[in-house]
């Protein structure tokens, strides 16, 4: 059974001996399950307000086929960075449904792997050294300096506000040598054939997107050099950038990339509603009405084989040096 704590993030103290406590129970507070509804859909209520999407089934629908479409672009790898075989301690920051977390036990049954998220979605049931914890990654961390030997995050453009801390947190909590792996994807619809229509709805969707999340700090489109960037500034070392193109739709000839292309076209045409109504009526003043009219072209317009359309995805990774002494 998984273990997912509600509590300061990491432990309530730094005692690494602190982890191997209580692997068979749950605590959550029910503050933390007293989640927020809005337009038919539901909210994480800790941190209210923090993470602007919803985190009901069909939002977790949306992630795990995203996870999906991102695993084949992948070529099946969870990760990229050249960690050691005998992994012992993995975080992946904002887990979501924890579907990487479980992946990764899968892969390496001896390592714990710890999964962060402000919402209790993830499965009750896992490999043993799952697990998992409801806290806000923005905070300061709790865990031993040098705990971990990778630590992960998977489209945390729309989730993080301060990046130059979250790495400074994350050179400080990996052991000299682990790694920190990035993979995001650009909210900037593009194609290789200029074949985006002069007025595509996509466009002015990815526009809005970056609009509204502009307005809570924080920016959607980004490039693998930007990251790279950051991690160098933290102190990060042989930080390496590999470049992917995520399809929007089966108009691919590939067959590999045909079948990505549906994952991700599955996933906008029963997500996007969930990317997008919160954000554009909290933020942009649009109403609801207006929104579903607006999603119903910008559907279509993906939806077209004519539109060969694709998101820029990333992986960047980055080493902490063996000579950091963990008091980063």
């Amino acid at each position: 059974m998984a273990e997912i704590i509600a509590t300061k993030f990491g432990a309530s103290n730094a005692d690494e001996n602190s982890f191997d406590e209580g692997s068979y129970t749950t605590s959550i507070a029910s503050s933390i399950t007293d989640y927020k509804y809005e337009h038919g859909r539901r909210y994480h209520a800790y941190q209210e307000g923090r993470y602007v999407l919803p985190n009901d089934e069909v939002e977790q629908n949306r992630m795990d086929l995203q996870y999906h479409a991102m695993r084949l672009a992948f070529g099946n790898k969870p990760f990229f960075a050249p960690v050691d075989k005998d992994l012992k301690r993995v975080l992946d920051v904002g887990t979501g449904t924890g579907i990487w977390v479980e992946d990764v036990a899968d892969f390496y049954p001896e390592a714990e792997v710890y999964g962060i998220d402000l919402s209790p979605i993830q499965p009750r049931w896992s490999a043993p050294k799952v697990k998992y914890q409801v806290d806000d990654v923005e905070q300061p961390w709790t865990y031993p300096p040098s705990h971990f030997d990778l630590i992960h995050t998977r489209i945390m453009l729309g989730s993080l506000r301060d990046w130059p801390f979250f790495f400074t947190q994350c050179l400080k909590h990996l052991r000299p040598g682990g790694y920190i792996e990035c993979q995001e994807l650009s909210v900037n619809a593009r194609t290789d054939d200029n074949s985006l229509p002069e007025e595509s709805a996509l466009t002015a969707w990815c526009n809005n997107q970056q609009e509204g999340m502009r307005k809570l700090g924080m920016e959607l489109m980004v490039t693998g050099d930007m990251i790279k960037k950051q991690m160098h500034e933290a102190g990060f070392v042989e930080v390496e950038v590999k470049e992917f193109k995520i399809p929007i739709g089966q108009w691919p000839k590939d067959p590999k990339m045909r079948e990505t292309g549906a994952f991700q076209l599955v996933a906008m045409l029963e997500g996007i509603g969930g990317l997008t109504m919160a954000l554009w009526t909290r933020f942009l003043g649009w109403k609801r009405e207006d929104v579903e009219d607006e999603l119903v072209k910008v559907k279509l317009e993906m939806q077209s084989k004519r539109v060969h359309s694709y998101w820029p995805t990333y992986a960047v990774y980055g080493r902490k040096s063996a000579e950091e002494d963990g008091a980063t």
